[in-house]
């Protein structure tokens, strides 16, 4: 019995050290009351060895091991005497560190659990029965995540934190190759990156390859000025989210020259009906747009998607000239080669920056600020092109962890937490 008893609660490395343990259960907790094998022990102030006792002293100590019931181990702890200098010291515990009530198995299994960027500080606490502070704790203790290496390559974004921080962004920076988190900043502002940045040895800045960022001008001067050698690269996915805000405003106007105000959108004139109704058509990529056909309940009939295309380019010239030319960018965008596509970008820069339309003028311009940084998107490393695709997907279980973030009130816990679940390599610190 005594032997499944300790192969329940993990206790297998003791078994030849454990000189009995019992096992009482009321209601939904679990006691098990144990004592080791007495032993020789040395005095820690003189250095004898003895094996006299003192006296025994009762310890609870947590011991999670199942999620339904709380366990806990009563240990009765001896206390030895010295015979030559009389003093008075427990055995040891291998249980707990000295003056801890939640047993090292609880602790490990504690952080294990909060390896998922899904689990909290209080999922952790309802399932291994101990203080939502005791979680924090365990979690601060042991936790350090340091800034990673820097790679050759780096994406570079920023998140919202203003609910668990003083400042409304924090900047983050993920390895383009591992998708692994090299370090958390407090702030996207532009001084404190500097600084940050300027601690970091000159020679790991130095070997810095390629930035991806967005259009924010903070980053790119940040970069040009600590990592003068780096190439700086612009998310080819917000350069297209302008472009399509930009169509978004000209389809805008054309349609609501035809709106009869009415609140039935059926009921309206069909050309706002049509612009309003298949408004995606003017953004998404056509390849992706259901192939079969598409329901217009106004006409109570199906049309093909190109036969839908067609209707709304019918409606404004205007209209169908700034669709064929975001559509050509949209294509210069898949298919252009960075050596070969510096004719192709200029003669597309000329393009909107001289169109009949402020949005498609403004859009031009941006073309034309970020250029470079545009082409060099085009760069290819082991068969992928430079993009934010990375950083992308990890904000998303970011925003999971600050969404339910219990126990993240200061900058430093809430970086280590997102940095010990997304990288899941951070290394556990034991305290001495």
């Amino acid at each position: 019995m005594n032997d499944n008893t300790i192969k329940m609660l993990n206790l297998e490395h003791l078994a030849n050290q454990i000189e009995s343990i019992e096992t009482v259960s009321d209601q939904n907790k679990l006691y098990f009351h144990l004592k080791f094998k007495k032993k020789e022990h040395t005095c820690p102030l003189c250095g004898t060895e003895t094996s006299k006792v003192h006296d025994y002293q009762t310890k609870t100590i947590t011991h999670s091991i199942s999620t339904n019931h709380q366990c806990q181990i009563i240990y009765k702890a001896r206390r030895y005497k010295c015979t030559t200098c009389h003093k008075v010291f427990y055995e040891h515990n291998p249980l707990a560190g000295s003056y801890e009530t939640i047993s090292s198995y609880t602790k490990l299994s504690v952080l294990e659990h909060l390896k998922s960027y899904t689990h909290t500080f209080t999922s952790a606490a309802q399932n291994f029965h101990i203080s939502v502070q005791s979680v924090i704790n365990i979690f601060d203790d042991h936790v350090e995540a340091k800034r990673r290496p820097l790679p050759r390559y780096i994406c570079m974004d920023e998140f919202f934190t203003a609910k668990v921080s003083k400042y409304k962004y924090a900047c983050m920076m993920i390895d383009f190759s591992t998708k692994k988190v090299i370090d958390i900043y407090a702030t996207r502002h532009k001084h404190y990156l500097i600084e940050c940045f300027s601690r970091i040895p000159k020679a790991e800045r130095d070997a810095v390859k390629v930035f991806t960022i967005d259009m924010w001008d903070s980053y790119k001067e940040v970069i040009e000025r600590c990592f003068p050698r780096a190439r700086i690269a612009v998310d080819s996915f917000h350069v297209i989210r302008i472009l399509n805000e930009a169509m978004k405003k000209i389809r805008l106007e054309v349609m609501r020259k035809y709106n009869k105000k009415t609140t039935s959108l059926e009921a309206n004139d069909m050309y706002y009906y049509m612009l309003k109704k298949f408004h995606y058509f003017f953004i998404k990529n056509y390849d992706k747009i259901y192939n079969g056909k598409i329901a217009i309940p106004k006409l109570n009939t199906s049309w093909h998607k190109s036969d839908i295309l067609g209707y709304l380019l019918s409606i404004d010239n205007q209209l169908k000239e700034a669709y064929h030319l975001k559509e050509a960018y949209s294509t210069f965008n898949k298919s252009a080669v960075y050596k070969t596509c510096d004719g192709e970008l200029d003669r597309l820069i000329h393009q909107f920056r001289n169109h009949h339309h402020e949005s498609f003028r403004d859009f031009g311009k941006t073309l034309k600020k970020w250029k470079n940084e545009i082409k060099n998107s085009f760069i290819y490393v082991n068969n992928r092109r430079f993009s934010n695709g990375p950083i992308e997907s990890m904000n998303s279980r970011v925003k999971t962890i600050i969404k339910s973030a219990n126990g993240l009130r200061n900058f430093y816990r809430m970086r280590n937490r997102i940095m010990y679940s997304l990288n899941q390599d951070i290394p556990i610190k034991y305290k001495a």
